[in-house]
């Protein structure tokens, strides 16, 4: 009990370091460039020790990314504990991430200024993305299964198949909104986000609920809208070389 104590005003203490510092450390690295800082510089910055400034923040890479980590633990926190039903608990844990990137929005530029100064960041920031899928893809698993007993079965493969896709396209749509914000910061994002989710959100769960049969005589019953086709026919075409000709057009 008292080592767990003591190792959770550790992680507090260095949260608390984290969050004092982080944000002028990535403007330095900004300013005099990724691979003119070096970790001797940061560690001045920030007013430490090179072993410290490794145990608080690890290495160049690790710091950019550092919030996430805490990031992570407060959502899987938040889907652990929601009563909120499976669509507006997936939005809302949505919500939760892109909030965090809004309240510093300098430490939110300026990261996506120093990803384009080097390829390895943006190889580490895939795989954040992927981290986040898997939070929610993990926790959408065991959600519908939940959902299973009490509404449509869904077997494995379908749940899987589904996990993944609300997973990924869940947190694709976080990404546009997020880099649509960064290049052009406009109030009503959050709104803009919340609605777009509820809707992709609502299409992929609706759509495996009523299942296979239900979206294939949707395209069937879909009407048909009319087609204009361009073709060439001689200048003394008859009716049928005219009609032939459109037919291997749309052919």
């Amino acid at each position: 009990m008292e080592a767990t104590a003591m190792s959770e005003l550790a992680r507090t203490r260095q949260r608390a370091l984290v969050d004092q510092h982080l944000t002028a450390l990535l403007q330095r690295l900004d300013t005099q460039g990724w691979d003119a800082t070096t970790v001797d510089e940061l560690a001045r910055e920030a007013g430490m020790s090179r072993a410290t400034f490794f145990r608080t923040f690890g290495g160049k890479e690790d710091l950019v990314f550092l919030d996430h980590e805490t990031m992570l633990e407060q959502l899987e926190a938040y889907l652990s504990t929601t009563d909120h039903d499976t669509a507006s608990a997936l939005r809302q844990g949505l919500l939760l991430v892109f909030r965090h990137h809004l309240e510093d929005r300098d430490r939110t530029q300026v990261r996506h200024r120093l990803l384009r100064q080097s390829p390895a960041l943006r190889n580490r920031e895939l795989l954040t993305s992927h981290g986040y899928e898997r939070v929610f893809r993990r926790w959408l698993r065991g959600r519908l299964e939940q959902d299973s007993l009490r509404g449509p079965r869904l077997g494995p493969a379908d749940a899987e198949a589904l996990s993944a896709s609300l997973a990924g396209a869940g947190v694709a749509l976080h990404n546009a909104c997020l880099r649509r914000w960064i290049r052009d910061p406009q109030d009503g994002v959050v709104d803009e986000l919340s609605e777009q989710a509820q809707k992709l959100i609502q299409v992929l769960l609706q759509g495996y609920a009523a299942g296979p049969d239900a979206a294939r005589s949707t395209i069937e019953e879909a009407p048909q809208r009319p087609v204009a086709v361009v073709t060439l026919v001689g200048e003394h075409a008859d009716r049928e070389q005219i009609v032939e000709a459109v037919r291997k057009a749309l052919s």
